[in-house]
């Protein structure tokens, strides 16, 4: 039976591509099948995520289904540590990456191309960066560009111009913050841009990190987020339901244009997400006891 809730999710690679840990090939491949034989129709990627681009491209060349919708990102390079970040905005530097992405992926064409990391840039080269990307859409190497990363201030006259054709954000509509619904969506619905949410689980502080993150605080996350994160959990606990299947059937319940990527490191986390996508939306009381504690961060 067709599941309604899968229409909107994407697979992210950056875990099967290896830059949170080891990973196997076969396995990052196999996950990669099984994410489309349960219905998934789009796939995410990057050149800076570690071998990504390679078992994607591996993954379609076996794959005989219908063919998925894949996006892949230029402007950081390739890495296999996620805090580890390398950039080449260079015209020529893009160039040569996005022609290294589509030979990796065995593609003519992406559906979408996303510019890696909008924050990085500098305000003396982004209105050529833009250029470049719109080039690479001329010369029909991508059917879309878009933005992937949270863009600053200074950059949303190039969104709110209609330059691009996606906004994939993170870390900014999940259990621990909803200010896209405020800010990035209805910008995206007035543009007729698509809104991708990436991060769902929070870079993991809202799943198999959550213990760790709450005892120690990476540098990169705030203390108020982490004190809502366990607001969640103590949620999930009182409902007798896991921390990051709640958080994901939560963005289930939200009643907003977007896309929800999920990411996974392996199979088991995989079968993870899709069972908890697979269960539905949640309560409508558990629902808006999350909203409610998500209040008590504008107060």
């Amino acid at each position: 039976m067709h599941n309604p809730g899968i229409d909107k999710i994407i697979l992210g690679t950056a875990g099967l591509g290896g830059v949170w840990g080891a990973v196997e090939p076969e396995e990052s491949i196999q996950a990669i099948h099984e994410a489309l034989s349960y219905g998934i129709c789009a796939l995410d990627t990057a050149a800076a995520y570690g071998d990504a681009e390679y078992f994607v491209g591996q993954a379609l060349l076996q794959w005989n289904g219908t063919k998925p919708a894949i996006s892949t990102k230029v402007g950081r390079l390739k890495s296999y540590v996620a805090t580890e970040a390398r950039y080449d905005y260079s015209t020529a530097g893009m160039q040569r990456s996005v022609e290294e992405s589509l030979k990796t992926l065995g593609l003519a064409q992406v559906d979408v191309l996303f510019l890696h990391e909008p924050a990085v840039l500098t305000a003396d080269i982004v209105g050529r960066v833009v250029s470049d990307m719109q080039c690479f859409k001329e010369q029909g190497l991508a059917k879309k560009i878009g933005i992937g990363g949270n863009p600053p201030s200074w950059f949303m006259p190039y969104l709110i111009e209609g330059q691009f054709d996606v906004l994939m954000e993170y870390n900014t509509l999940n259990a621990c913050n909803i200010a896209a619904l405020h800010s990035s969506i209805p910008i995206c619905e007035q543009k007729g841009m698509e809104y991708y949410a990436a991060s769902p689980l929070n870079m993991g502080l809202l799943g198999r990190k959550f213990q760790d993150f709450s005892l120690l605080v990476p540098e990169w996350l705030d203390v108020l987020t982490v004190e809502q994160a366990k607001r969640i959990q103590a949620i999930a606990e009182r409902y007798n339901l896991s921390l990051d299947v709640l958080a994901l059937q939560f963005l289930l319940n939200i009643d907003a244009p977007f896309k929800m990527v999920i990411g996974a490191a392996n199979q088991r986390e995989l079968h993870r997400s899709l069972n908890a996508i697979n269960q539905g939306i949640l309560p409508k009381d558990i629902y808006n006891e999350i909203l409610q504690t998500l209040m008590i961060i504008d107060e």
